[in-house]
């Protein structure tokens, strides 16, 4: 069954392009003017992923993500004209998972979309470890599940592979930049300062007390590890 992706967009030429050009690649497009019709879809539709651009009556695409990250971990692209290093970051820390400025290059949204998808429904490969169990924290990476002390925890796609990535190498440190090569391919500035808020979230979530983390160390000059 072909992927559903939500474009959302008050731009009609954008919505026009980018529809053309997913829909080449057998995608199914949906279509959104604005905030609040992109979450309605989202919860008529069920689409795989979304795309937002940031600038929109009503809603913004900040709070569309934001609201979804309270329902769902679908993947959420930006799509935008926001290029400012703080742009991105904001986008990123509101629980996107890329961020891609305008004007683009065709090739490459359609690229960072099969990416992006491709994170979201990727299989443990065989031989690979796909359960962690340390200290009443339990991560499946089959079942995309975490639980605390047998209570289940809602992370977003983005927060999920980072405790795996950090997890599954446990006491290895890891640079922002390495963190963010790993996510998204590339580490750039933006990326790289939006891991931050990330670990914060994460913390918040799987910690008993996320100012006095046990799981998730600061290495200082570095980046985090997992202990």
């Amino acid at each position: 069954m072909a992927n559903k992706v939500l474009v959302a967009d008050d731009d009609p030429h954008i919505r026009r392009l980018v529809g053309e050009l997913l829909s080449a690649e057998g995608y199914v497009v949906l279509f959104a003017e604005d905030g609040e019709q992109a979450l309605h879809l989202w919860r008529t539709e069920g689409p795989d992923l979304v795309i937002l651009d940031i600038i929109m009556p009503g809603a913004d695409g900040l709070e569309v993500c934001r609201r979804l990250r309270e329902e769902t971990g679908v993947p959420i692209i930006f799509l935008t004209a926001r290029d400012e290093e703080e742009d991105v970051v904001r986008g990123l820390s509101s629980g996107g998972d890329d961020y891609i400025t305008k004007p683009f290059r065709g090739a490459e949204l359609v690229a960072r979309v099969k990416a992006v998808l491709r994170r979201a429904s990727m299989a443990v490969p065989p031989g690979e470890e796909e359960r962690i169990s340390v200290s009443g924290l339990e991560v499946d990476k089959t079942r995309h599940e975490v639980t605390v002390h047998g209570k289940p925890v809602y992370l977003t796609q983005t927060e999920f592979e980072i405790l795996w990535l950090l997890a599954s190498h446990r006491g290895k440190p890891f640079t922002r930049q390495e963190i963010a090569r790993a996510l998204w391919g590339h580490g750039n500035i933006g990326l790289s300062r939006s891991i931050d808020t990330h670990i914060a979230r994460l913390r918040k979530k799987i910690e008993r007390d996320h100012s006095h983390p046990e799981f998730i160390k600061t290495v200082t000059g570095v980046g985090y590890k997992f202990l």
